[in-house]
């Protein structure tokens, strides 16, 4: 007699439990983090972050120049100059200085 009530519980409970991991799979695949809604969001980011590495990739190479002027097999005099009179501050009277940030520069 609890037989057929067991049963119809039991498949009742499932087709309720696959219902609700396809309504929470399907939800996520839309709108979730990664989702389908989120696509042009992601793609921004990765626009951003690449133009971000090249940025950083110029700063990199810039600076990987400046260093090898200052190597003492090809020291170049101006760039030792330079970097002195920057590192300790001893600029003439006369001198102008522009200081450049080289962070928002884009090379």
């Amino acid at each position: 007699m609890y037989m057929p009530i067991r049963k119809s519980v039991s498949v009742a409970g499932s087709v309720v439990m696959v219902g609700t991991m396809i309504a929470f799979f399907g939800f996520h695949t839309i709108a979730g983090e990664r989702g389908i809604l989120a696509r042009p969001e992601l793609e921004r980011k990765i626009s951003v972050a690449e133009e971000q590495l090249m940025l950083l990739t110029k700063h990199q190479s810039h600076l990987t120049q400046r260093i090898a002027l200052l190597r003492s097999d090809s020291l170049d005099a101006d760039m030792l100059e330079e970097t002195a009179r920057a590192e300790l501050g001893l600029y003439a009277p006369g001198d102008v200085i522009i200081s450049i940030d080289l962070s928002d520069l884009k090379l």
